[in-house]
């Protein structure tokens, strides 16, 4: 993993090392460069480890997909391999290969017509919406206790209770 040329605030800063000339409102113009210049630099390198922790997380996911490609080919070979054997050896037992391969073609057809006509369910379901929506904004009222929750409503005057200071249409 190559690393990011380092951007501490002490070697790279321009803010200087003693005060500057001049009055108070020079002090502080200079100070609060430094500042800026120093909050800059902070949000920086907050986008930089955010850039670094997508990559990390990206390359871990195509080496899990890299994985699971690789061992699905091998388990389908080894699959494919392990019913031509059984194929082979029950068509030895009874006399002739083609024996063999259709009664592993018949386990494999019964079981693809139980497998689609039971549809089990292959896992829990994810709900990938609620935890997005959950973690991003958390509940109004536990951020704000001594504001009491209410609904929103939208209330219009009726076209005959229009006024001037109040046409039809507009909310109370």
């Amino acid at each position: 993993m190559e690393s990011l040329p380092d951007r501490s605030s002490g070697s790279s800063s321009s803010t200087p090392a003693r005060p500057p000339k001049g009055g108070k409102l020079s002090r502080i113009a200079s100070h609060t460069q430094g500042v800026v210049e120093d909050l800059r630099d902070w949000i920086d390198l907050r986008l930089d480890l955010a850039v670094l922790e997508l990559e990390e997380k990206a390359n871990g996911l195509k080496n899990q997909a890299g994985q699971g490609i690789v061992l699905a080919l091998l388990g389908f070979f080894t699959l494919l391999f392990a019913l031509v054997t059984a194929a082979l050896g029950l068509g030895w037992a009874l006399g002739h290969p083609f024996w063999g391969f259709l009664i592993v073609f018949a386990v494999l057809a019964l079981a693809t017509a139980g497998f689609a006509q039971a549809r089990p369910q292959m896992g829990p379901p994810v709900d990938l919406f609620g935890a997005l929506r959950a973690e991003e904004a958390p509940d109004e009222r536990e951020a704000e206790p001594d504001r009491p929750a209410r609904e929103a409503e939208a209330r219009t005057t009726p076209p005959s209770e229009a006024t001037p200071d109040a046409p039809s249409g507009a909310n109370r």
